[in-house]
């Protein structure tokens, strides 16, 4: 039985889409057992009446709570906060992964100082799946927030890091890796993209396609797609913006008139399949590569499907020995 530890406290939408999600993985999943950290009472409170299996979660009471607004001094300060003994709970080997949807900057460092990096590894990257034009096909993109800077060595390690993911759990014989930048050219970007445009180029154990413009990161030309955290994390919640407000203008649009509406009625099933494609919960969670063990962040205001699907995510690391396979890799690619 594979255990996670869920760290339970400190989201926007507090515990229900937490347990809402638990009800449905125990059915799905018999190989998973849950260590849910936080506040006794308030988890117990959560799971009333919600008839999840008592022998597939046990509960870790913890006194403290870093709320989502405060930063990564909290770390130190709140030794029991839901955060720090889900990643001491990992980091001492009681569990396999460490989940939350909590406070990103205490995320971070419970993760640094606690969990600790792979060697050869200085800066870990947030993974998280973007959806594109084809249905069912995802494109990997790192870093997305871990860090404001990074170097060329760091964006070849994210590359060789995605790469195992993507042959490991995807099953990908060959994934493509493209470099975020402002242009086509090799000559294009800062100093750091041109190094590391020139050092993807050479490593044998990464399938480089070259640089990728913004306005191609959905458009399924790359498995992959590196780039620093800061400009990530602003491509991120761009593409998430977008997609919301594309459906709102397409909702208000459709609905202006009868006539508008009747017609809207036939075209149903084609907009729930847009709506589902670029829906972000169905990819809400990043995977913090470059950790000593397997580490899931969600969105603080992710719903029971996120949860779901962060879950999802977590377990397959797990089962795939995910994190020994990039350790190899980083040693051979390096």
């Amino acid at each position: 039985m594979h255990k996670i530890a869920i760290d339970m406290m400190g989201t926007d939408l507090g515990i229900p889409p937490i347990v809402d999600a638990l009800k449905v993985f125990v059915k799905k999943y018999s190989d998973v057992f849950f260590v849910l950290v936080g506040d006794k009472a308030v988890i117990k409170e959560g799971l009333h009446n919600k008839k999840i299996n008592p022998s597939r979660y046990e509960i870790f009471h913890t006194s403290e709570v870093i709320a989502m607004t405060e930063g990564m001094m909290e770390v130190r300060r709140k030794p029991d906060s839901s955060m720090v003994r889900s990643a001491e709970l990992l980091a001492n080997d009681k569990v396999e992964a460490f989940v939350s949807g909590g406070s990103t900057a205490a995320y971070l460092s419970a993760c640094h100082f606690i969990i600790g990096e792979l060697e050869g590894i200085n800066r870990p990257a947030f993974m998280p799946f973007i959806p594109t034009i084809k249905k069912g096909k995802s494109v990997m993109m790192l870093d997305v927030g871990a860090n404001l800077e990074n170097n060329a060595r760091d964006l070849v390690n994210f590359a060789l890091m995605a790469t195992v993911y993507a042959k490991v759990i995807m099953n990908l014989n060959s994934p493509t890796v493209g470099l975020l930048n402002i242009g086509h050219e090799e000559s294009k970007g800062k100093d750091y993209h041109k190094e590391a445009y020139k050092m993807l180029q050479v490593n044998n154990n990464i399938n480089f396609y070259g640089n990728i413009e913004p306005r191609d990161i959905t458009s399924n030309i790359v498995d992959i797609i590196v780039t620093d955290g800061f400009t990530g994390n602003v491509a991120l919640k761009t593409l998430e913006g977008m997609a919301k407000n594309l459906m709102a203008v397409l909702k208000q649009e459709l609905t202006k008139n009868i006539f508008r509406k009747l017609k809207a009625l036939s075209l149903r099933k084609a907009f729930r399949g847009v709506r589902e494609t670029f829906d972000y919960r169905n990819n809400a969670s990043a995977l913090m590569l470059g950790l000593k063990k397997v580490a899931v962040k969600t969105h603080g205001s992710s719903d029971a499907k996120s949860w779901i699907s962060t879950l999802e995510m977590t377990r397959k690391a797990i089962i795939n020995d995910f994190v020994k396979k990039i350790e190899a890799e980083i040693k051979k690619g390096v």
